[in-house]
């Protein structure tokens, strides 16, 4: 009696695994922020639903400074877009470099509001499939970066 089988080559986990989405389209974002306005708190989040390398989202963020004389705060809240290098540096899902513009919105404890962009360069390494470490440089009017969490959902 003989058999014969046939099988298919099974891509390397690696290989499957590719790319920034990884099967989840919503990422939240939160930690401290840096600055020499002092140490703002920010949340934010992304959606990359509609192309595995771009996202689309918002962050919010506030900081108090206190010094002999005044109590000063400041918020932004902006909208964000990225693009993500993943699968053009043909990078794992553990890995999330990126790279964007923001647009949004500052006040000031002096009455102070307006309006501002900039643009920022960050990535996050994926501790599990789901949480991550973020680090990200440049930012919007009030931050000059940001360290913090990220999850994916």
């Amino acid at each position: 009696m003989s058999t014969i089988s046939f099988s298919q080559n099974q891509p390397e986990k690696n290989e499957a695994s590719k790319g920034y989405n990884s099967s989840h389209a919503w990422l939240i974002n939160a930690g401290f922020g840096f600055s020499n306005h002092g140490v703002p708190i920010y949340i934010g989040g992304e959606y990359n639903g509609f192309h595995p390398d771009i996202s689309v989202g918002g962050v919010f963020s506030y900081h108090n400074r206190w010094d002999n004389k005044h109590n000063n705060s400041a918020w932004t809240l902006s909208a964000l877009g990225n693009y993500h290098f993943n699968r053009l540096l043909n990078l794992t899902s553990e890995w999330d470099l990126y790279a964007g513009a923001n647009v949004g919105f500052y006040g000031y404890s002096h009455n102070a509001t307006g309006f501002g962009g900039g643009i920022q360069i960050g990535g996050r390494w994926f501790i599990t499939d789901v949480i991550g470490l973020n680090l990200q440089f440049g930012g919007g009017t009030v931050s000059g970066g940001q360290f913090g969490i990220s999850i994916r959902l």
